[in-house]
């Protein structure tokens, strides 16, 4: 009975988790999208950012793009982990998630246009895999996000006894900071990766 249970609990995490994938997905559909229809003007400001951040990873030691990396991954990391303290937080986590979606989504398809085929590829080599590690964190989060805000919903709702409450935030916390793991092992491989190929674009 317990093994049945278990099984059960463990199809409910996968398909939140593949919910919290799809989020995602939905937002670099709609960020590709969107690209497609911007003005001359807020496709130029997206082009000037784009090559700032290539000429950032250019000139800047590991060092500072190690830091640059892992400070953004960690900033939607943490929005996510403090609106697990809300009870009406699941949805602007999953908000969150379509939101870096379409800034993957855009980015992207700005690179696709405007560089030739050999700099779109290293382009894209160095933004794709830093993006699947720190998205596949980030998603993680908002699963466990979602999970401890609807148990606060629950408390508030049901008038329930917070008991075990305290054990459960410290579990959630000790999750938090495994995803800011991951998300210095994206900054890593952004970090690699910029060095490599930064040169070919």
């Amino acid at each position: 009975m317990q093994n049945r249970t278990r099984l059960f609990v463990s199809a409910d995490y996968d398909k939140a988790f593949a919910f919290m994938i799809g989020a995602i997905l939905i937002g670099v559909l709609l960020g590709t999208v969107s690209f497609c229809f911007l003005s001359n003007d807020l496709s130029d400001m997206l082009l000037r950012a784009g090559e700032r951040h290539i000429d950032f990873r250019r000139s800047s030691d590991m060092g500072h793009i190690l830091l640059d990396s892992f400070f953004v991954s960690s900033l939607f990391i943490t929005a996510v982990f403090i609106l697990g303290f809300f009870a009406l937080g699941q949805l602007p986590a999953l908000l969150i998630l379509v939101y870096r979606g379409m800034g993957l989504g855009m980015v992207l398809s700005q690179v696709y246009t405007s560089y030739p085929a050999g700099s779109a590829a290293a382009a894209a080599l160095i933004l794709i895999p830093a993006a699947v590690v720190s998205c596949t964190a980030l998603c993680m989060a908002a699963k466990e996000s979602v999970r401890f805000s609807s148990r606060l919903l629950t408390i508030v709702l049901c008038s329930d006894p917070c008991s075990g409450i305290v054990s459960m935030t410290k579990v959630y916390g000790t999750k938090y900071l495994m995803f800011e793991a991951a998300a210095a092992a994206s900054a890593a491989v952004d970090c690699i990766f910029s060095v490599l190929l930064s040169s070919r674009i």
